[in-house]
C-alpha cells in the first residue's frame, strides 16, 4: 500500500462550507476495478480532510487486490476520527461497495454509523431551483465553472489501473492518482451546489416592498450567498436570486371581488334583492322572499388592488382571501393586507414548487 498526501488552501470559506465540509467531517471517494462488489476490488480510496482554511487530501492506493483489506483498514482508522462522511453518490456506491468488500474479508466497518451526506442525492432536491439536464459531477462542476485538468472517468482508468499493477509505470500511476485526487477535490468545490437545497429551509427575512403600477415588488434576505444567479418565471410573477436576496415581483389584479363569509348559517339569502342580512333581522320577513343562505351568496363585493396567489399556496386562516366566484380556485389577497410574513410565505411557496 502507499499513502501520497498533498494539501492546499480555500480560497474562500463560506456557511455551507461551514455546515457541510467543517473539521469533523470526511470527505471521501473510491477507484474500483468494476462496478459489482462481488466480481472487482477497490484499489484506491481518496479522502480530504479539513483544518482551518488548509485542505489535506490523503490517496491510499493498493497496487494489486492482495493490498485492498489493507487501504480498507488504514481508512477505518481515519474514519474512527470523524463523526460526518461527506461524498458525491456515496451512499448508494461507494458505501455500498465498501460494506460489500468488508463482508468478503469478515471485517466488521463502522462506515454506516457515520452521519453521511450524499452530495447527488442532496443535490437532487432542489431540481426546483436548478433545472440541470443531470444531476452528475461534472455537470455541477460546469454549472459552478469549475474545470477539471483530467480527461478520463473511472471506467476508462481500469485498463490504465491494470496496467500500472502489471508493470508498475509510472505515468500510468500518475493518471490513477490525477483523476482521483481531481474527485476528490472536486467534491469540495461543488459543496457550494448544497447552498441551493440548503435554500428551500434556510431562513427568510422580510426587507421591503413596493407597489408600481400594476406589480408588487419585494425584496428578501437569506444567510447564503448563491454562487450562481437563479431566475424563475411564473403564471403569477417572477424570482430573482443574486447572492443572499431574492427580488419577488408578482401580478396585482384591479377591480372588484368578493371576500366570502365563514359563518354563512347565520344569515338569510333574500331573493329579490340578491343580498344577505343576519337571520335575526329576517326572522319577520315573508319566508317566500328569503332562504337560508348558502356559503355562495354570504360574500362582500370590494372594489380594489389585489395580489393573485400561487395556486394551492396556505396562508392561514387570519388574511382575508379575495375570488370571482366562490368556486373559483383563483385567490386574492387584499394590497391593504399584506405583511412581512405573508410575503415570507409567498416567497417559500415559490421557491419550493
Amino acid at each position: 500500500m502507499e499513502i501520497i498526501n498533498n494539501s492546499y488552501q480555500l480560497e474562500k470559506v463560506n456557511r455551507v462550507y461551514d455546515i457541510y465540509f467543517d473539521e469533523t467531517t470526511l470527505f471521501f471517494d473510491i477507484e474500483c476495478t468494476g462496478l459489482s462488489p462481488r466480481k472487482s476490488f477497490i484499489y484506491l480510496i481518496g479522502y480530504a480532510t479539513r483544518k482551518g482554511n488548509t485542505v489535506t487530501i490523503t490517496q491510499l492506493l493498493a497496487k494489486n487486490e492482495s493490498e485492498e483489506l489493507e487501504i480498507i483498514e488504514e481508512f477505518e482508522k481515519v474514519m474512527s476520527n470523524f463523526n460526518k462522511l461527506l461524498g458525491f453518490n456515496s451512499t448508494r456506491f461507494d458505501e455500498s461497495f465498501i460494506v460489500e468488500r468488508c463482508r468478503k474479508y469478515k471485517f466488521n466497518t463502522a462506515i454506516k454509523s457515520k452521519c453521511h451526506t450524499d452530495m447527488y442525492l442532496r443535490t437532487t432536491k432542489a431540481r426546483c431551483l436548478l433545472d440541470l439536464p443531470n444531476y452528475k459531477q461534472k455537470t455541477i462542476e460546469e454549472f459552478l465553472g469549475l474545470h477539471r485538468d483530467d480527461k478520463y472517468n473511472g471506467g476508462e482508468l481500469i485498463p490504465v489501473y491494470q496496467h500500472y499493477s502489471l508493470t508498475d509505470d509510472n505515468s500510468a500511476k500518475e493518471l490513477i492518482l490525477l483523476h482521483n485526487y481531481e474527485d476528490v477535490k472536486g467534491m469540495i468545490y461543488i459543496t457550494d451546489i448544497l447552498s441551493y437545497p440548503e435554500l428551500l429551509t434556510t431562513d427568510l427575512r422580510y426587507v421591503s416592498h413596493e407597489i408600481s403600477g400594476d406589480k408588487l415588488r419585494f425584496e428578501i434576505e437569506i444567510d447564503i450567498d448563491l454562487p450562481n444567479q437563479i431566475s424563475k418565471q411564473r403564471e403569477y410573477g417572477l424570482y430573482i436570486i443574486k447572492q443572499n436576496r431574492i427580488y419577488v415581483t408578482l401580478n396585482l389584479f384591479e377591480g372588484p371581488l368578493y371576500t366570502f363569509l365563514p359563518d354563512y348559517k347565520n344569515y338569510y339569502y333574500l331573493i329579490n334583492e340578491d343580498i344577505i342580512i343576519p337571520k335575526s333581522l329576517g326572522e319577520s320577513m315573508d319566508k317566500n322572499s328569503r332562504r337560508p343562505a348558502k356559503r355562495a351568496d354570504c360574500k362582500v363585493k370590494k372594489e380594489g388592488q389585489f395580489l393573485a396567489l400561487p395556486e394551492k399556496i396556505d396562508i392561514g386562516t387570519s388574511t382575508r382571501l379575495f375570488k370571482p366566484s366562490y368556486d373559483s380556485k383563483e385567490a386574492y389577497v387584499d394590497i391593504a393586507d399584506l405583511t412581512p410574513t405573508l410575503l415570507v410565505k409567498v416567497c417559500r411557496y415559490m421557491l419550493k414548487h
